[in-house]
């Protein structure tokens, strides 16, 4: 009699590994991935959409570079409209990208440069700080971080970034250096025109 019950149970535990073995198959088969192939789909799609916001990224600067003879140091927002849709194009891709893989650095950063771009320098922050909290020597951030504390008249944390650059030995301490000496004459031909 217990052997008669033992195959039964063992019977029972067979019929019942198989109907969920068949469930899952079905399930798996009606188009459901698994969760290794949905990751692996959403890190496609992420590359794909950073791909298209570089993209979008680089044609606003070739657009903002024609009218721009100082666009490589010119830490403040763009004023062509057309290289700001272009700009807003390659926010809305990076944007998806760090929503399907938020640790893609190099898209946190695109993504506050061109929020820079546009003058959207809070957002802009944020994303550095994303940027670099992935990355902490990720050079370009710290020199894009370093123009928007520019844009928002703070050189002395601009100053900050470039100390962290040269101790880097990053070339884009120089990058950072001319953008901080196009602010300082700025700021002194503004105060030649203020007359004080």
């Amino acid at each position: 009699m217990t052997t008669m019950s033992t195959r039964l149970q063992l019977m029972i535990t067979a019929l019942s590994l198989l109907t969920f073995a068949a469930t899952s198959t079905f399930a798996l088969g009606s188009g459901e991935k698994s969760p290794e192939e949905k990751a692996a789909d959403d890190q496609k799609k992420a590359t794909r959409l950073y791909n298209d916001g570089v993209k979008a990224m680089e044609s606003a600067r070739t657009i903002g570079q024609k009218g721009d003879s100082i666009f490589a140091y010119n830490y403040r927002a763009t004023s062509d409209a057309k290289a700001r849709k272009e700009f807003e194009k390659a926010v809305g891709k990076f944007n998806q990208a760090v929503e399907l893989n938020p640790k893609l650095a190099e898209a946190h950063n695109n993504l506050g440069y061109c929020y820079r771009k546009l003058g959207k320098l809070d957002e802009s922050l944020k994303a550095y700080e994303k940027a670099i909290g992935l990355k902490p020597d990720f050079a370009k951030a710290r020199e894009y971080r370093g123009e928007t504390y520019l844009a928002m008249d703070q050189p002395d944390k601009a100053t900050t970034e470039l100390d962290f650059l040269k101790q880097m030995r990053s070339p884009l301490a120089d990058t950072l250096a001319k953008a901080i000496e196009v602010y300082q004459l700025e700021a002194i031909s503004a105060k030649a025109h203020s007359g004080k």
